[in-house]
């Protein structure tokens, strides 16, 4: 096993479990994720943004607000992303805590002010996420041969769905603290 090779699941469902380091070498090549926050009124919120992964850290621009006040308020976050090659799909889950940048050395040293936003609004507030835990997983495509109306093998390869065209659920994601940190 390599570096950035994970553990495949007990169960056998081909599902596997990735380290800390594939984790934050997915997040650097990512530009959108979802980000989950407490909102105003006190229910869970998600937002898509563009972010930066930086030296351990995630960092994304907003605008003055109801992101800025619910991280305010309640700075305790989740973070997501996901994403998917020609035979694997996976996805990464940062938990932590976020909080409002203010230093000028610390916004010019992660790269934050640089970053572009899908979004026409002005985004001039710059927010860190520090994790308390990083986790990912990553599994295999599904995939089934069409057959025609007569039952016969009609040579399209298509992606596996259940009976509901609905791909089946995988199992949770473990949590752990990121590399260096915890037990």
């Amino acid at each position: 096993m390599s570096a950035h090779d994970g553990l495949i699941d007990p169960a056998g469902n081909g599902v596997e479990e990735l380290d800390a380091e594939e984790c934050w070498r997915l997040l650097t090549l990512g530009k959108v994720g979802r980000l989950a926050v407490v909102g105003h009124d006190g229910h869970p919120d998600l937002m898509p943004l563009n972010y930066l992964a930086h030296d351990g850290s995630l960092y994304f621009r907003t605008a003055p607000g109801g992101k800025l006040q619910s991280i305010e308020a309640h700075p305790e976050v989740a973070f997501e992303i996901d994403g998917q090659d020609a035979r694997r799909r996976w996805s990464v889950v940062v938990r932590g805590s976020a909080r409002r940048l203010t230093d000028p050395a610390e916004i010019d040293a992660s790269g934050i002010a640089h970053l572009m936003s899908w979004s026409p609004t002005t985004k001039q507030e710059f927010v860190r996420v520090d994790p308390s835990t990083v986790s990912g997983r990553r599994f295999a495509k599904r995939f089934e041969t069409t057959t025609d109306s007569r039952g016969d093998a009609a040579g399209e390869v298509q992606e596996f769905t259940d009976h509901d065209g609905v791909l089946p659920k995988p199992w949770p994601i473990p949590h752990h603290p990121p590399a260096g940190q915890g037990a």
